[in-house]
């Protein structure tokens, strides 16, 4: 089974929510190690974190591994919304990113945004869907 990036949309969910399916997927994902994490994503999630949350999250976040940015993924990020916007579609660079990134490392990625139906290339799971 392929590893798996979480991506922002479910770890907002994930720990804004108790027990759901999200939660429970995302909890089986961790057991199993095959969460990986990445900048951007933690960017995102950091953003918007509440103070009080904040000692949970990074604890929550450091002890998952981690993979870095690399210059080929911006360059495939920027050939990609080059590609889309030609269509006339635009995707946040962010999501661009972490599609480049999953395309690279060979993750599935694990969301609930719509953004990333704009990326084919990049293995969507849906919380609570296993390969």
């Amino acid at each position: 089974m392929e590893d798996v990036m979480v991506d922002t949309s479910v770890w907002i969910e994930y720990f804004r929510r108790g027990v759901d399916p999200i939660r429970a997927h995302v909890d089986s994902l961790i057991d199993q190690d095959r969460v990986v994490l990445c900048g951007v994503v933690e960017m995102e999630l950091l953003r918007g974190v509440r103070s009080h949350e904040s000692g949970r999250i990074h604890d929550a976040l450091s002890a998952l591994r981690f993979v870095d940015v690399l210059r080929e993924d911006f360059v495939a990020a920027g050939k990609r919304m080059c590609a889309l916007r030609q269509k006339g579609v635009t995707i946040p660079s962010s999501d661009a990113l972490i599609g480049a990134i999953c395309v690279r490392e060979n993750l599935a990625l694990l969301t609930v945004d719509d953004h990333f139906k704009r990326l084919p290339e990049v293995k969507r799971l849906a919380p609570g869907k296993t390969r």
